[in-house]
């Protein structure tokens, strides 16, 4: 009887001490599970701060190019556009560009030139003498 009594108190004390494992286990389990969503969470978060930091810098780079692509086009605009005429410093209203600021090259008649700005072709075998540049 006694005996039995005994092999009773070490299984009761065996089963709580058993069940209290059980409920550690559970609760660990629980927060092992919170902590990996957390963690899922945080990468996501990273990653999409990555992928906004990687937006944000592609977007400031074609910025930059959409305004270098602006300042050739206004480059390539003004390319056909007589040279502007600078304004002289005592107001005397606008003055011409001096000749150390253009090429050198000789002068044309507008009326030899075609509408594509070229001269006219030079013919051979001509009969009658060419006309001059000046």
């Amino acid at each position: 009887m006694r005996q039995n009594r005994d092999l009773a108190r070490v299984n009761s004390t065996q089963s709580v001490r058993i069940r209290n494992l059980e409920n550690e286990v559970s609760n660990l389990l629980a927060n092992n599970l919170a902590l990996r969503e957390e963690l899922s969470h945080h990468k996501l978060e990273a990653e999409s701060g990555k992928a906004q930091q990687i937006f944000d810098h592609t977007t400031g780079i074609k910025t930059q190019l959409e305004e270098r692509l602006q300042e050739i086009t206004a480059l390539i605009s003004n390319l056909g556009n007589p040279p502007r005429q600078k304004r002289s410093s005592k107001g005397q209203g606008r003055i011409s560009i001096s000749q150390n600021d253009q090429p050198t090259a000789p002068r044309r008649r507008i009326s030899d030139m075609d509408q594509e700005g070229r001269l006219p072709a030079i013919m051979e075998h001509k009969l009658y003498p060419r006309r001059t540049l000046e």
